[in-house]
Protein backbone atom coordinates (compact mmCIF):
# COMPACT_ATOMS: atom_id res chain seq x y z
CA UNK A 1 0.00 0.00 0.00
CA UNK A 2 1.28 3.57 -1.04
CA UNK A 3 -0.02 6.54 1.34
CA UNK A 4 2.73 8.58 1.68
CA UNK A 5 4.83 9.48 -1.30
CA UNK A 6 3.36 11.51 -3.69
CA UNK A 7 4.00 9.55 -7.52
CA UNK A 8 5.07 10.93 -10.35
CA UNK A 9 2.77 10.60 -13.48
CA UNK A 10 4.89 8.22 -14.93
CA UNK A 11 5.06 6.18 -11.49
CA UNK A 12 1.41 6.13 -11.40
CA UNK A 13 0.89 4.99 -15.09
CA UNK A 14 3.29 2.27 -14.31
CA UNK A 15 1.81 0.94 -11.01
CA UNK A 16 -1.90 1.20 -12.50
CA UNK A 17 -0.63 -0.61 -15.86
CA UNK A 18 0.75 -3.57 -13.16
CA UNK A 19 -2.50 -4.31 -12.58
CA UNK A 20 -4.18 -4.99 -15.89
CA UNK A 21 -4.79 -7.82 -18.14
CA UNK A 22 -6.22 -7.97 -21.30
CA UNK A 23 -10.07 -8.99 -21.08
CA UNK A 24 -10.31 -11.78 -23.71
CA UNK A 25 -11.86 -12.29 -27.10
CA UNK A 26 -15.25 -12.35 -28.95
CA UNK A 27 -16.51 -13.13 -32.30
CA UNK A 28 -18.58 -10.64 -33.82
CA UNK A 29 -20.06 -9.37 -37.38
CA UNK A 30 -17.48 -7.78 -39.60
CA UNK A 31 -19.31 -4.12 -38.84
CA UNK A 32 -19.00 -4.89 -35.12
CA UNK A 33 -15.19 -4.52 -35.92
CA UNK A 34 -14.87 -1.23 -36.49
CA UNK A 35 -12.21 0.14 -34.49
CA UNK A 36 -11.58 -2.66 -32.72
CA UNK A 37 -8.05 -4.74 -32.29
CA UNK A 38 -8.55 -8.13 -34.56
CA UNK A 39 -7.61 -11.33 -32.37
CA UNK A 40 -6.21 -12.93 -35.70
CA UNK A 41 -4.03 -12.64 -38.37
CA UNK A 42 -6.78 -12.08 -41.69
CA UNK A 43 -5.36 -14.40 -44.62
CA UNK A 44 -6.21 -14.21 -48.67
CA UNK A 45 -8.18 -17.35 -49.27
CA UNK A 46 -8.14 -16.63 -52.92
CA UNK A 47 -6.22 -14.40 -55.56
CA UNK A 48 -7.42 -11.22 -56.17
CA UNK A 49 -7.97 -10.29 -58.77
CA UNK A 50 -8.66 -14.10 -59.44
CA UNK A 51 -8.08 -13.55 -63.24
CA UNK A 52 -6.76 -11.14 -65.67
CA UNK A 53 -9.51 -8.75 -66.51
CA UNK A 54 -9.45 -5.03 -67.92
CA UNK A 55 -8.15 -2.21 -65.51
CA UNK A 56 -11.26 -0.19 -68.46
CA UNK A 57 -13.66 -0.25 -71.13
CA UNK A 58 -11.68 -0.63 -74.62
CA UNK A 59 -10.61 -3.28 -76.71
CA UNK A 60 -8.82 -6.56 -75.87
CA UNK A 61 -5.76 -6.51 -78.77
CA UNK A 62 -3.01 -8.18 -79.69
CA UNK A 63 0.29 -5.98 -79.07
CA UNK A 64 1.95 -6.57 -82.36
CA UNK A 65 -0.95 -6.19 -84.14
CA UNK A 66 -1.11 -2.07 -82.75
CA UNK A 67 2.51 -1.34 -81.61
CA UNK A 68 2.59 0.93 -85.22
CA UNK A 69 -0.70 2.97 -85.23
CA UNK A 70 -0.77 6.19 -85.19
CA UNK A 71 -3.94 8.51 -85.55
CA UNK A 72 -2.47 9.22 -89.72
CA UNK A 73 -1.91 5.66 -90.37
CA UNK A 74 -4.06 3.50 -87.57
CA UNK A 75 -4.67 -0.51 -87.17
CA UNK A 76 -7.80 -1.61 -88.40
CA UNK A 77 -9.25 -5.03 -86.65
CA UNK A 78 -12.47 -7.13 -87.03
CA UNK A 79 -14.17 -6.74 -83.66
CA UNK A 80 -15.19 -10.62 -83.17
CA UNK A 81 -17.43 -10.25 -80.05
CA UNK A 82 -18.14 -8.13 -76.60
CA UNK A 83 -16.85 -9.10 -73.25
CA UNK A 84 -19.07 -7.14 -70.52
CA UNK A 85 -18.36 -7.11 -67.14
CA UNK A 86 -19.50 -10.90 -65.36
CA UNK A 87 -19.06 -12.09 -68.74
CA UNK A 88 -16.35 -15.00 -69.97
CA UNK A 89 -15.24 -14.32 -73.77
CA UNK A 90 -16.10 -17.11 -75.88
CA UNK A 91 -13.49 -16.25 -78.57
CA UNK A 92 -9.98 -16.00 -79.36
CA UNK A 93 -8.68 -12.98 -80.26
CA UNK A 94 -6.75 -13.67 -83.30
CA UNK A 95 -4.46 -11.62 -85.32
CA UNK A 96 -6.33 -8.42 -87.12
CA UNK A 97 -8.83 -9.09 -84.83
CA UNK A 98 -10.28 -7.24 -80.98
CA UNK A 99 -12.56 -7.72 -78.64
CA UNK A 100 -14.75 -5.10 -77.12
CA UNK A 101 -14.16 -5.25 -72.89
CA UNK A 102 -15.81 -3.45 -69.84
CA UNK A 103 -13.79 -2.83 -66.98
CA UNK A 104 -13.61 -5.89 -64.90
CA UNK A 105 -14.22 -8.39 -67.55
CA UNK A 106 -11.52 -11.37 -67.86
CA UNK A 107 -9.12 -10.88 -70.76
CA UNK A 108 -9.68 -13.12 -73.73
CA UNK A 109 -7.69 -16.05 -75.07
CA UNK A 110 -4.79 -14.94 -77.26
CA UNK A 111 -4.99 -10.81 -76.27
CA UNK A 112 -2.12 -8.84 -74.43
CA UNK A 113 -2.95 -5.64 -74.32
CA UNK A 114 -6.04 -3.16 -73.93
CA UNK A 115 -6.50 -0.16 -75.72
CA UNK A 116 -8.26 2.71 -74.41
CA UNK A 117 -11.90 3.76 -75.94
CA UNK A 118 -11.24 7.21 -76.29
CA UNK A 119 -7.63 6.00 -78.22
CA UNK A 120 -9.73 3.93 -81.09
CA UNK A 121 -12.52 4.59 -84.01
CA UNK A 122 -15.19 2.14 -84.45
CA UNK A 123 -16.24 1.81 -88.25
CA UNK A 124 -19.02 -0.77 -88.97
CA UNK A 125 -17.09 -3.60 -87.54
CA UNK A 126 -14.08 -2.79 -87.51
CA UNK A 127 -12.31 -0.70 -85.03
CA UNK A 128 -9.24 1.36 -85.87
CA UNK A 129 -6.49 1.62 -83.28
CA UNK A 130 -5.21 5.46 -83.01
CA UNK A 131 -2.57 4.97 -80.54
CA UNK A 132 -0.80 1.78 -79.62
CA UNK A 133 0.21 1.89 -75.48
CA UNK A 134 2.45 -0.43 -74.18
CA UNK A 135 2.57 -3.90 -74.04
CA UNK A 136 0.10 -5.50 -71.40
CA UNK A 137 -1.06 -1.93 -70.65
CA UNK A 138 -4.53 -1.74 -68.80
CA UNK A 139 -4.75 -5.35 -68.22
CA UNK A 140 -4.85 -5.88 -63.87
CA UNK A 141 -2.77 -8.55 -63.47
CA UNK A 142 -4.13 -12.23 -61.45
CA UNK A 143 -3.43 -11.78 -57.75
CA UNK A 144 -1.49 -8.13 -58.21
CA UNK A 145 -3.71 -7.23 -54.85
CA UNK A 146 -3.87 -10.17 -53.13
CA UNK A 147 -1.93 -13.85 -53.10
CA UNK A 148 -3.84 -17.06 -51.55
CA UNK A 149 -2.22 -17.46 -48.00
CA UNK A 150 -0.93 -14.07 -47.72
CA UNK A 151 -1.15 -12.78 -44.60
CA UNK A 152 -3.37 -9.32 -45.05
CA UNK A 153 -3.98 -8.04 -41.26
CA UNK A 154 -1.64 -8.62 -38.64
CA UNK A 155 -3.43 -9.56 -35.78
CA UNK A 156 -3.35 -6.45 -32.78
CA UNK A 157 -4.04 -4.16 -35.93
CA UNK A 158 -6.86 -1.84 -35.13
CA UNK A 159 -9.48 -2.33 -38.15
CA UNK A 160 -10.82 1.31 -39.59
CA UNK A 161 -13.05 1.16 -43.03
CA UNK A 162 -10.13 0.29 -45.34
CA UNK A 163 -9.81 -3.56 -43.16
CA UNK A 164 -13.10 -4.00 -42.90
CA UNK A 165 -13.09 -3.68 -46.94
CA UNK A 166 -10.19 -6.39 -47.08
CA UNK A 167 -12.34 -8.33 -44.96
CA UNK A 168 -15.10 -8.45 -46.74
CA UNK A 169 -13.29 -8.90 -49.93
CA UNK A 170 -12.13 -12.53 -48.44
CA UNK A 171 -15.73 -13.35 -47.03
CA UNK A 172 -15.40 -12.88 -43.72
CA UNK A 173 -18.76 -12.15 -41.95
CA UNK A 174 -17.15 -12.93 -38.47
CA UNK A 175 -14.35 -11.94 -36.85
CA UNK A 176 -12.54 -12.61 -33.70
CA UNK A 177 -11.40 -9.20 -31.51
CA UNK A 178 -10.25 -8.04 -28.36
CA UNK A 179 -13.34 -7.18 -26.36
CA UNK A 180 -14.06 -3.66 -25.13
CA UNK A 181 -14.19 -3.45 -21.59
CA UNK A 182 -16.98 -1.91 -19.85
CA UNK A 183 -16.78 0.69 -17.99
CA UNK A 184 -18.78 1.38 -14.98
CA UNK A 185 -19.24 4.89 -13.87
CA UNK A 186 -20.89 6.64 -10.76
CA UNK A 187 -20.74 10.69 -8.98
CA UNK A 188 -20.65 11.27 -5.64
CA UNK A 189 -22.48 14.11 -4.02
CA UNK A 190 -25.68 15.88 -2.19
CA UNK A 191 -24.47 18.76 -4.21
CA UNK A 192 -25.21 17.08 -7.47
CA UNK A 193 -28.59 17.12 -9.99
CA UNK A 194 -28.70 14.92 -13.16
CA UNK A 195 -28.71 16.96 -16.01
CA UNK A 196 -32.66 16.95 -16.83
CA UNK A 197 -33.52 17.67 -13.00
CA UNK A 198 -34.44 21.47 -11.82
CA UNK A 199 -31.22 23.52 -10.52
CA UNK A 200 -31.99 24.06 -7.24
CA UNK A 201 -29.75 26.93 -5.00
CA UNK A 202 -26.72 25.59 -3.82
CA UNK A 203 -26.80 22.65 -6.67
CA UNK A 204 -24.42 21.60 -9.76
CA UNK A 205 -25.01 19.83 -12.67
CA UNK A 206 -23.80 16.49 -12.78
CA UNK A 207 -21.73 16.74 -15.67
CA UNK A 208 -18.95 14.58 -14.85
CA UNK A 209 -21.03 10.96 -15.89
CA UNK A 210 -21.65 12.35 -19.03
CA UNK A 211 -18.15 13.33 -20.02
CA UNK A 212 -16.57 10.46 -18.57
CA UNK A 213 -19.20 8.09 -20.58
CA UNK A 214 -17.92 10.19 -23.52
CA UNK A 215 -14.12 9.82 -22.81
CA UNK A 216 -14.93 5.59 -22.06
CA UNK A 217 -16.60 5.40 -25.27
CA UNK A 218 -14.39 7.81 -27.64
CA UNK A 219 -10.72 5.44 -26.22
CA UNK A 220 -12.47 1.84 -26.36
CA UNK A 221 -14.70 0.88 -23.81
CA UNK A 222 -18.86 0.50 -23.33
CA UNK A 223 -19.59 2.97 -20.54
CA UNK A 224 -22.58 2.36 -18.30
CA UNK A 225 -23.82 5.33 -16.16
CA UNK A 226 -25.29 4.71 -12.57
CA UNK A 227 -27.08 6.91 -10.85
CA UNK A 228 -25.61 9.94 -8.29
CA UNK A 229 -24.57 8.35 -4.97
CA UNK A 230 -25.23 10.55 -1.90
CA UNK A 231 -22.93 11.38 0.49
CA UNK A 232 -24.03 8.58 2.61
CA UNK A 233 -21.95 5.73 3.07
CA UNK A 234 -24.70 2.81 2.99
CA UNK A 235 -25.79 4.46 -0.37
CA UNK A 236 -21.98 4.35 -1.96
CA UNK A 237 -21.47 1.18 -0.79
CA UNK A 238 -24.60 0.23 -2.91
CA UNK A 239 -24.21 1.68 -6.00
CA UNK A 240 -20.35 0.64 -5.68
CA UNK A 241 -21.90 -3.26 -5.22
CA UNK A 242 -24.30 -2.63 -8.29
CA UNK A 243 -20.94 -1.44 -10.54
CA UNK A 244 -19.36 -4.12 -9.78
CA UNK A 245 -20.24 -6.26 -13.23
CA UNK A 246 -18.17 -3.89 -14.74
CA UNK A 247 -14.72 -4.77 -16.09
CA UNK A 248 -13.65 -0.82 -14.72
CA UNK A 249 -15.27 1.41 -12.31
CA UNK A 250 -15.09 5.09 -12.42
CA UNK A 251 -16.11 7.08 -9.74
CA UNK A 252 -15.76 10.85 -9.45
CA UNK A 253 -15.77 13.33 -6.72
CA UNK A 254 -15.42 11.79 -2.74
CA UNK A 255 -11.72 10.84 -2.70
CA UNK A 256 -10.22 13.77 -1.42
CA UNK A 257 -10.39 14.68 2.73
CA UNK A 258 -12.95 16.68 2.75
CA UNK A 259 -15.77 15.20 5.69
CA UNK A 260 -18.13 14.04 3.69
CA UNK A 261 -15.66 12.00 1.07
CA UNK A 262 -16.31 8.83 1.74
CA UNK A 263 -15.35 6.56 -1.29
CA UNK A 264 -11.91 5.69 0.29
CA UNK A 265 -13.75 4.73 3.57
CA UNK A 266 -16.41 2.52 2.12
CA UNK A 267 -14.25 1.10 -0.37
CA UNK A 268 -11.25 -0.18 2.61
CA UNK A 269 -14.78 -1.42 4.45
CA UNK A 270 -15.95 -3.68 1.41
CA UNK A 271 -12.45 -5.10 0.99
CA UNK A 272 -10.91 -3.42 -1.27
CA UNK A 273 -6.82 -3.15 -1.91
CA UNK A 274 -5.36 0.33 -2.28
CA UNK A 275 -2.76 0.53 -4.38
CA UNK A 276 -2.20 4.36 -4.92
CA UNK A 277 -3.48 7.87 -3.81
CA UNK A 278 -2.59 11.15 -5.03
CA UNK A 279 0.16 12.29 -7.66
CA UNK A 280 1.90 14.64 -8.42
CA UNK A 281 0.03 16.84 -11.06
CA UNK A 282 -1.89 19.64 -11.61
CA UNK A 283 -5.42 18.98 -12.20
CA UNK A 284 -5.50 15.47 -10.77
CA UNK A 285 -3.96 15.17 -7.38
CA UNK A 286 -6.50 13.66 -5.66
CA UNK A 287 -6.61 10.13 -7.61
CA UNK A 288 -7.31 7.04 -5.55
CA UNK A 289 -6.86 3.59 -7.48
CA UNK A 290 -7.65 0.53 -6.35
CA UNK A 291 -9.11 -3.27 -6.89
CA UNK A 292 -12.14 -4.62 -5.89
CA UNK A 293 -13.06 -7.83 -5.92
CA UNK A 294 -10.46 -8.19 -8.80
CA UNK A 295 -12.12 -5.20 -10.57
CA UNK A 296 -9.80 -1.89 -11.30
CA UNK A 297 -11.33 1.18 -10.15
CA UNK A 298 -10.17 4.47 -10.00
CA UNK A 299 -11.38 6.89 -8.10
CA UNK A 300 -11.23 10.44 -9.79
CA UNK A 301 -11.10 13.88 -8.80
CA UNK A 302 -14.64 15.74 -8.37
CA UNK A 303 -13.11 18.71 -10.51
CA UNK A 304 -14.43 18.33 -14.23
CA UNK A 305 -11.44 18.97 -15.66
CA UNK A 306 -9.09 17.57 -12.68
CA UNK A 307 -11.69 14.15 -13.72
CA UNK A 308 -10.82 14.32 -17.92
CA UNK A 309 -7.07 14.98 -17.19
CA UNK A 310 -6.72 11.85 -14.52
CA UNK A 311 -9.06 9.69 -17.46
CA UNK A 312 -6.41 10.68 -20.39
CA UNK A 313 -3.24 10.16 -18.10
CA UNK A 314 -4.50 6.99 -16.29
CA UNK A 315 -7.46 5.18 -17.27
CA UNK A 316 -6.84 5.52 -20.88
CA UNK A 317 -3.96 3.52 -21.10
CA UNK A 318 -5.53 1.01 -18.84
CA UNK A 319 -8.36 0.75 -21.14
CA UNK A 320 -6.18 -0.02 -24.31
CA UNK A 321 -3.95 -2.43 -22.17
CA UNK A 322 -7.27 -4.26 -21.45
CA UNK A 323 -8.23 -4.14 -24.82
CA UNK A 324 -5.38 -5.59 -26.27
CA UNK A 325 -3.86 -2.54 -27.61
CA UNK A 326 1.35 -2.83 -27.27
CA UNK A 327 2.54 -1.30 -24.72
CA UNK A 328 3.79 1.43 -27.05
CA UNK A 329 0.41 2.12 -28.50
CA UNK A 330 -1.02 2.44 -24.62
CA UNK A 331 -0.62 6.66 -23.81
CA UNK A 332 -1.31 9.76 -25.73
CA UNK A 333 0.49 10.81 -28.78
CA UNK A 334 2.50 13.59 -28.12
CA UNK A 335 4.70 16.08 -30.25
CA UNK A 336 6.82 19.36 -29.78
CA UNK A 337 5.41 22.39 -30.37
CA UNK A 338 5.72 25.98 -30.55
CA UNK A 339 3.64 28.38 -28.01
CA UNK A 340 1.78 31.27 -28.84
CA UNK A 341 1.69 32.32 -25.86
CA UNK A 342 3.62 32.53 -22.10
CA UNK A 343 3.07 30.11 -19.28
CA UNK A 344 4.64 29.74 -16.13
CA UNK A 345 4.26 26.50 -13.65
CA UNK A 346 5.59 28.10 -10.15
CA UNK A 347 4.49 24.79 -8.20
CA UNK A 348 5.86 21.20 -7.42
CA UNK A 349 3.65 19.22 -9.64
CA UNK A 350 3.48 18.71 -13.15
CA UNK A 351 0.99 21.02 -14.74
CA UNK A 352 -1.18 19.85 -17.63
CA UNK A 353 -2.81 23.01 -19.28
CA UNK A 354 -5.72 22.37 -22.16
CA UNK A 355 -4.94 23.79 -25.52
CA UNK A 356 -5.77 24.40 -28.81
CA UNK A 357 -3.21 23.00 -31.30
CA UNK A 358 -2.75 24.02 -35.33
CA UNK A 359 -0.16 24.50 -37.87
CA UNK A 360 1.08 27.65 -38.83
CA UNK A 361 3.85 27.66 -41.61
CA UNK A 362 4.64 24.14 -41.47
CA UNK A 363 5.16 24.27 -37.24
CA UNK A 364 2.82 22.75 -34.37
CA UNK A 365 1.69 25.70 -32.12
CA UNK A 366 -0.31 25.77 -28.99
CA UNK A 367 -2.48 28.12 -27.45
CA UNK A 368 -3.33 28.36 -23.71
CA UNK A 369 -4.93 31.59 -23.08
CA UNK A 370 -8.31 31.02 -24.80
CA UNK A 371 -10.27 30.22 -21.44
CA UNK A 372 -9.00 29.80 -17.75
CA UNK A 373 -7.11 26.78 -17.11
CA UNK A 374 -8.81 26.14 -13.41
CA UNK A 375 -9.81 22.40 -12.45
CA UNK A 376 -13.54 23.56 -11.98
CA UNK A 377 -13.32 25.27 -15.48
CA UNK A 378 -14.90 22.85 -18.06
CA UNK A 379 -15.24 25.30 -20.98
CA UNK A 380 -11.57 25.00 -20.78
CA UNK A 381 -12.03 21.72 -22.59
CA UNK A 382 -13.90 23.50 -25.64
CA UNK A 383 -11.70 23.70 -28.73
CA UNK A 384 -8.87 21.93 -27.26
CA UNK A 385 -6.90 19.58 -28.76
CA UNK A 386 -4.07 19.07 -27.14
CA UNK A 387 -2.22 19.27 -23.87
CA UNK A 388 0.64 21.50 -22.81
CA UNK A 389 2.56 19.69 -20.44
CA UNK A 390 5.02 21.40 -18.38
CA UNK A 391 7.03 20.56 -15.47
CA UNK A 392 7.33 21.86 -11.96
CA UNK A 393 8.84 25.41 -12.04
CA UNK A 394 9.16 25.71 -15.76
CA UNK A 395 8.28 28.70 -17.39
CA UNK A 396 8.05 29.14 -21.17
CA UNK A 397 8.00 32.25 -23.30
CA UNK A 398 5.72 32.94 -26.57
CA UNK A 399 7.83 31.18 -29.29
CA UNK A 400 9.51 28.50 -27.19
CA UNK A 401 8.87 25.02 -27.69
CA UNK A 402 6.75 22.82 -25.28
CA UNK A 403 5.68 19.52 -25.03
CA UNK A 404 1.84 18.51 -25.72
CA UNK A 405 0.03 15.41 -26.12
CA UNK A 406 -2.60 15.15 -28.64
CA UNK A 407 -6.30 14.65 -27.72
CA UNK A 408 -7.77 15.69 -31.02
CA UNK A 409 -7.48 16.34 -34.28
CA UNK A 410 -4.80 19.19 -35.53
CA UNK A 411 -5.34 20.67 -38.72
Amino acid sequence: MIKQKMLTPEEAQQIVLEHIRPIGIERVPLLDSLDRLVAEDILATYDNPPFDNSAMDGFAVRHQDVKTSTPDSPSSLEMVEDIPAGSIGQKTVGPGQTSRIMTGAPIPSGADTVIRVEDTRTEDNRIDILEPDDFAANIRRSGEDMKQGEVLIESGTELGPGELGVIAAVQRSFVSVHRRPTATILSTGDELVEIDEPLQPGKIVNSNTASLAALASAHGANPVMLPIAPDDEGKIRQTIESALSGDFILSSGGVSVGEFDFIKSVLNNMGAKEILWRVAMKPGKPLYYCIINETPYFGLPGNPVSSVMSFLQFVRPAIRKASGYRPKELFLPTATACMENGEENDGDRRQYLRARLHYKNGQLRAQTRYRAQGSHMLTSMLGANGIVVLDPEQSVASGDLVNVQIIGKVL
